[in-house]
């Protein structure tokens, strides 16, 4: 990955409410903390994805299409974590339901 993809200008990321700015893919991008996405959040998430990216650039994918197969990666990690977790709560909640109504 080129330097200038790696680099954040973290100086405007520590004032609060300034947007974070950064670069992936030679394309820049800015976002702006929120309540539901602190600074030290999205420092994580750009930091998560920069690195996905570098493992598709690594192994010597076309640079148009390394967002999408991120985005799949991703995607399918949210399907297994869902599964993961949804399926005992599922069948907790089931449990509790059968327990709890009245006969």
């Amino acid at each position: 990955m080129q330097e200038e993809d790696i680099t954040e200008q973290k100086d405007d990321s520590t004032q609060e409410g300034q947007a974070i700015r950064f670069v992936i893919l030679g394309i820049p991008y800015s976002i702006r903390p929120s309540d539901e996405l602190s600074a030290e959040d999205i420092e994580v998430l750009i930091t998560y994805v920069k690195s996905r990216i570098e493992s598709y650039t690594q192994k010597g994918y076309d640079e148009a299409r390394i967002p999408i197969l991120v985005a799949f990666d991703i995607a399918n990690e949210l399907r297994e974590l869902q599964k993961f977790y949804e399926l005992p709560i599922n069948r907790a909640i089931d449990k509790l339901k059968f327990v709890l109504e009245p006969e």
